[in-house]
């Protein structure tokens, strides 16, 4: 975790100099813009050589969520008369990078390259061959405690005319992120339009490709050119690594019929409103890989007048 070396116990006295450059990386991720949410550590080569280890990660990079494997970070040469100071970072695409410092005889890091993830700092002194432990100074900042938003839609997504089964939203969990004493919370909601017979909407939600719940609405929507309010809000708890438990609440819309309200969509007075809470399970090792989180509906009348929109989708991490 994030931290400055007390004088002596680095290689170097200007590991214990707290720079202008730490303070950013602070305020950065305090804010939930560019953090650490899991991993990342960064430690010498069993054997060491210039290059550093870099443990598998789950970092947010302007507030959007990148799974890191675990890869080695490249030292460029030392210079043959001055220290330098080299930052280890995720960058904004979720790649490993060396942001090479200055080399000077006080040294400081160099700039962060915009919404790079710091994960830490290392000492490179003149004509150094090999990268030690008191080298490598750990300034990640996590985010482990608290709700964080790891992930937003505002972008409306569409289907219709189609019998096929569509994914509405989708959210990857970077190994080692979603494990035991996690809740991911998530809400999302949008429209329906049910003008052409009287169709039915099949829910199927699923994490790491196994379905937590699965089912059709068991009354068709009578057709109406009003369209009809559906919200979702659903939980997901992280029992254990290999264990995870769904809780939902929903309301997929007004069934029936109604009169449309005089400004804005829905029904005031429920229309047949329907409210459903349901629940599902899992054992995926979010430990062991990537793990998505899937919701996805299929409608069973392919016309242009049966139309599913997804308006909105948060997700929260705790």
């Amino acid at each position: 975790m994030f931290t400055i070396p007390d004088d002596g116990e680095g290689l170097a006295q200007v590991q214990s100099v707290l720079f202008q450059e730490y303070l950013e990386v602070m305020v950065a991720a305090i804010d939930g813009k560019d953090c650490v949410l899991s991993g990342g550590a960064v430690t010498a080569q069993g054997s060491p050589d210039m290059t550093v280890a870099v443990a598998k990660a789950a970092v947010l990079t302007n507030g959007v969520l990148k799974a890191v494997a675990a890869a080695n970070g490249t030292i460029t040469t030392a210079d043959g008369t001055n220290p330098r100071l080299d930052l280890v970072v995720i960058t904004s695409s979720g790649a490993i990078a060396v942001r090479a410092g200055t080399a000077a005889a006080l040294p400081k890091p160099p700039t962060r390259t915009a919404n790079d993830v710091v994960l830490a700092v290392v000492y490179i002194p003149a004509a150094d061959t090999t990268i030690a432990t008191n080298q490598i100074t750990d300034l990640r900042v996590m985010r482990t405690q608290g709700p964080i938003v790891i992930d937003k839609v505002t972008t409306p997504v569409i289907h219709n005319t189609t019998l096929a089964i569509q994914t509405y939203y989708s959210l990857t969990l970077p190994s080692g992120l979603f494990l035991a004493g996690k809740i991911l919370r998530l809400s999302m909601g949008g429209t329906i339009l049910a003008n052409s017979g009287t169709p039915t909407w099949t829910y199927n939600l699923s994490y790491g490709g196994t379905t937590l719940y699965q089912d059709v609405i068991e009354t068709g929507f009578a057709a109406d050119t009003d369209r009809r309010v559906w919200y979702l809000e659903a939980v997901l708890v992280a029992q254990g690594n290999a264990d995870q438990q769904l809780q939902v609440f929903a309301n997929p819309g007004n069934v029936s019929a109604f009169t449309g309200p005089a400004t804005g969509i829905g029904n005031l007075n429920g229309g047949g409103a329907t409210t459903a809470m349901y629940a599902g399970s899992s054992a995926v090792d979010s430990d062991a890989a990537d793990r998505t989180f899937t919701l996805e509906m299929t409608m069973s009348v392919s016309n242009a007048s049966v139309e599913t929109t997804m308006e909105y989708a948060t997700a929260v991490l705790e």
